[in-house]
């Protein structure tokens, strides 16, 4: 530490040492000064010239952050060499250093003002494209549910038939109950469940009889649809619920597969998905 202490003092030292009579501080020992002065001398040094430039600086600060300024310039160079006065450095471009020195911390405080509007910029994206993201997901579960229009009380039991209700739930009855044969992603089947494909009757209104008439493949993909109707129950879009099985099972996977797997998972007393 002694030897730290010392190599920092030292150049300061040298410097006050070789300064001119009439900027050297008066308390600064002629004693110290000659055992400075006198071996830089012997050595062939010309004691008129200074050997130690002092640079020149401010000291800046902007809130926790400390800047140094260098301001050195040939007037300072000049006084360290001792071919001038010290208030030389002072005098001309002084007055330029100040106002630099007057800018920089307000430089520095305009570059902070930025960076907190350009967070605040980001924040306020980022919010409303989660707000948005939001709004996206619960219009699209809005959009996944049929619209289920309410039964017209009909006044003549004979015009029962007639009315709109009456004529959506005979339309939906005498659609063909079949599933398809190759649906080419989970997306396909879910719509096959929830909403029917290509004038077919949805699956989730399939009667007992037409169940077992589609046995195969309605057991087969039967966790597929239980696993989609528990994640949208618990607040997930149909996109949302399917992404999210895919992501456990791989979309690597072809659709066999992943029904097999999902049935697999069943038999082991739970699906994997909802644990996620």
């Amino acid at each position: 530490m002694g030897n730290q202490v010392a190599q920092t003092l030292a150049l300061p030292l040298v410097w006050a040492a070789f300064e001119q009579a009439h900027n050297r501080d008066k308390r600064f020992p002629k004693r110290l000064q000659e055992r400075i002065v006198q071996p830089y001398q012997n050595a062939g040094g010309n004691p008129a010239l200074n050997p130690v430039d002092r640079e020149a600086f401010y000291v800046l600060g902007d809130g926790s952050q400390l800047n140094l300024v260098l301001i050195n310039d040939e007037e300072t160079g000049a006084a360290n060499r001792g071919e001038g006065p010290m208030n030389s450095v002072s005098s001309g471009g002084a007055g330029t250093r100040r106002e630099f020195a007057a800018l920089h911390p307000q430089i520095l405080s305009t570059r902070r003002y930025m960076t907190e509007v350009m967070d605040e910029v980001q924040r306020s994206r980022r919010e409303a494209h989660a707000e948005t993201q939001k709004m996206m997901a619960i219009l699209r579960r809005i959009a996944a549910y049929p619209i289920h229009r309410e039964a017209r009380a009909c006044q003549d039991s004979s015009l029962h038939a007639q009315c709109e209700n009456g004529e959506d739930v005979i339309h939906r009855r005498n659609l063909p109950a079949r599933l398809s044969k190759r649906p080419k992603d989970l997306y396909e089947l879910w719509h096959e469940y929830h909403f029917g494909l290509s004038g077919l009757k949805l699956a989730k209104d399939f009667s007992l009889a037409k169940r077992g008439a589609n046995k195969f493949a309605y057991s087969r993909r039967k966790p597929l649809w239980d696993v989609a109707a528990n994640l949208v129950r618990a607040g997930f879009t149909c996109d949302a619920a399917i992404a999210k099985i895919y992501s456990m099972c791989g979309r690597q996977l072809s659709v066999t597969s992943i029904l097999i797997g999902l049935r697999d998972d069943r038999k082991r007393g739970g699906l994997r998905v909802l644990a996620l």
